[in-house]
Parts: structure tokens; sequence; C-alpha cells
């Protein structure tokens, strides 16, 4: 008999309708032999009602209480799928993350799975239940309840399908599929069918808001392959594998963007690529995704990092200035990030060539660019994001008219 990971995002149980809907797909599933666990989001909106209560509350909230508070839509949610198949005649059974067994660090509000103890897990299946588990949590080893940050859901997916070996993890969204861009932004985006895991890694990583990289990070290390689908659709999605070859002649896999960033200029470094170095190991410690940028001619650093992460980041460096030996910060608000996605960019300057000429025909101010061996990266104004997607879309040959049907 095989296991089955399934996830539903918090659109996709919106609702009481459409959870029950949902527990039609876990039923079919189990009609046809599957051993099946559920991991569900919360509901809806459910979670940023619960950060608004927060910030009606206080500016500097504990993190431990704050993920204490977050943590509880996704056990609504469980309970009332779980109720569900009750309902239609299917054993089940809920779990938290603690009652799960997943273990995490404790980084809270952005924790890291370090380990999954799945055998109150694997006890339940074996007495033929389907068992529904709460997405985006865990617990620390000193018994606090931990969050794993925005998309959370999908990263306790893709680890419990690796825990439990599980033949597929499907991960059911309000898209159908992986597109070169975000359809509901880019129309002409084209749906890629088959992606490595590689090439999912680098869409996510650099912003494409389908999939979290950590849980392709997961899935990858154990080999289970991972399927996007709709929830709504009955329609081929894209399945994420490690058996796809790349198309030498294509080198661009798609195009992401991040439409609120933040942008912190360091002014006189002593050591430039010192300080770099030893300001991206703080980042790294408390899980902080920032690209960082050296300007050497005026011995500054300029980091890019997400609107929630900003408050964070000015009390990293304020607490480093000694250590650091830099005269003053600037933070730049109002901008975002587009970047072209493929493999080694750097080895092709062509491409980087024709980004920056795209974007001036279309007179996009860039303000800034950097490029590594999976993108290139131009920060703008928020307002300009639309115009250089676009542009960038069709300028390198993405639109729906070139179909791609495998990863590039």
């Amino acid at each position: 008999m095989s296991t089955i990971v399934q996830k539903f995002g918090g659109t996709s149980v919106g609702s009481t309708e459409r959870i029950k809907r949902m527990a039609e797909k876990v039923i079919q599933e189990k009609k046809k032999g599957h051993d099946v666990v559920v991991v569900v989001s919360a509901m809806g909106k459910t979670t940023d009602t619960l950060v608004k209560f927060v910030s009606d509350i206080t500016t500097k909230p504990s993190k431990r209480e704050r993920d204490m508070l977050l943590s509880t839509g996704e056990q609504v949610a469980i309970s009332l799928f779980a109720m569900a198949l009750q309902q239609r005649g299917v054993e089940a059974i809920s779990f938290t993350g603690w009652q799960a067994g997943i273990q995490t660090d404790s980084v809270l509000g952005n924790a890291h799975i370090e380990s999954i103890d799945t055998k109150r897990i694997r006890s339940e299946l074996d007495h033929g239940k389907v068992v529904v588990v709460a997405g985006f949590q865990g617990v620390t080893v000193d018994g606090d309840i931990s969050t794993l940050g925005r998309g959370g859901s999908d990263i306790t997916a893709a680890a419990l399908a690796a825990a439990l070996k599980a033949d597929r993890c499907d991960i059911f969204t309000d898209v159908d599929g992986v597109y070169t861009s975000d359809p509901r932004f880019v129309p002409k985006a084209s749906k890629i069918t088959s992606l490595s895991y590689e090439d999912m890694q680098n869409l996510a990583v650099m912003g494409a808001g389908v999939l979290h990289p950590r849980a392709v990070k997961h899935a990858k290390r154990f080999g289970i392959p991972l399927y996007i689908k709709s929830s709504f659709e009955n329609v081929t999605g894209t399945l994420i594998h490690g058996k796809v070859k790349q198309n030498e002649a294509s080198p661009v896999t798609g195009i992401t963007f991040e439409k609120a960033i933040h942008r912190v200029d360091i002014f006189d470094c002593d050591d430039v690529e010192e300080f770099r170095e030893s300001f991206m190991c703080e980042l790294a410690s408390r899980h902080i995704q920032g690209d960082v940028y050296t300007q050497s001619c005026r011995n500054t650093l300029s980091v890019l990092i997400k609107e929630e992460d900003l408050q964070e980041v000015l009390f990293i460096l304020e607490k480093g200035k000694g250590r650091w030996k830099f005269s003053r910060i600037e933070e730049r608000s109002n901008l975002s990030k587009v970047s072209v996605i493929g493999r080694n960019l750097k080895g092709r300057p062509e491409i980087k060539i024709r980004v920056c000429r795209m974007l001036l025909e279309n007179a996009v101010k860039v303000k800034l660019i950097g490029e590594s061996s999976i993108s290139v990266t131009a920060v703008m104004e928020k307002r300009d994001v639309q115009s250089a997607v676009e542009c960038l879309h069709t300028g390198l040959g993405l639109d729906y008219k070139n179909k791609i049907m495998a990863s590039m």
C-alpha cells in the first residue's frame, strides 16, 4: 500500500463548503487503496486576521506569544477537515504540529524543521485512518509552539512526505500549476508541466509564490515527487521531480517578482567583504533571506529584504555597528524586484545585456542590478514592476504562444 501526502492551502479550505469539496479529493485517493496524510493551512485570510490582532495590541510582540496565536488558525481547519471526512464515513483524526511529532529549531516565527517522529502518524494509518496535520507549525526542544513562516504548510507537507517515504506529495492550490510567471499578473504566462527540483528551487528562492523553497529542498533530498494541482479545476498540473533534462538552447526558466521589498544601504564599511560575509551569517542564523550586493567603489553594501524582515535587519545592524564599523545606513521603500531565472546565467552575459536593454526601452528606471548563476535581478520603483515583468516575459520568448511543456 502506497502513502500519499495531500496539502490544501488557505484558499482551498476558505469555507466549510470548500473543506467538504477538498475532503472528496482525499476520499478518492483513499478509495484507490492509498494511506493518506493531509496537511491543511488556516482557512482563507485567518492568519492575516490574527496578525492584525497582534498589531492592534502591540508593536513589539513576544515571538513566543505571536506563534502561540498564529498556530490556532490551522487547528480550526484540521478539526473541521477531519469532521468532514468522518461525516462521509471515513475514519480520520487531526493532529497539531507537536502531536504529529514535528520538532523545529528555536527561531520562532521562521523555524526550520529538524526532525519528525512519525510513530503516532504511522499507528493511525495502520488503523485505516486518514491523518489530518496542521501545516505551518511544530514544537521546539523546549516545548514551545513554533511557526515556519509564510508558506510553511508547503514545508510541512514535503517534510512529512520525506519522513514517511511517501510515493507522492500533492500540493493543491488556487493556480493549476507552475507558470513562467504568475498568471494572475502576466496573462500570457505559459504553464510548465514538468520541472526539475533545481529549476523549481531557483524559481521559489527568487520569489515564485506557488511553492516554498524549503519544501522543494525536503522533496529533493529524499526524491519525493511534488505535484502542483488546482483545487478547483480538473486539469494537468506541474510535476516536480529529478528526471527532467535541461534544454541548453533555452537558458531562461521564468520571470519572478516581489512587489514590496526594502533596500538597506550600509555606507563606509571598513572591510566590505569581511562585513558582507559576517552579515550574511547573521541573516542565515535567523533564517532571513536577503540579496546582498557589494558596491566597493563606495565601500557600501546594499541588502534587499522582505518587508516583514525589516525591523529584524535594522536590529542586527544596530547591534553590530561597533563590530562592523560603518558610518550610517539608509533605508528605501516602495521598491520591487524582478528576476530572470535560469541556469548558468553568469556564463551567458548576453542575457543581462538583453534585460538591461529591454528595461531601458520600456522606460523602466533600474535602481540596482545584479546577477548570479541562477538569476539576473533588477530593482525598480514599485510602479514599474508590471511593465518590467511583461516586457521581459515577452522579450525573452516566454509568452504562451511559445508554450513550454518541460523545464528548460
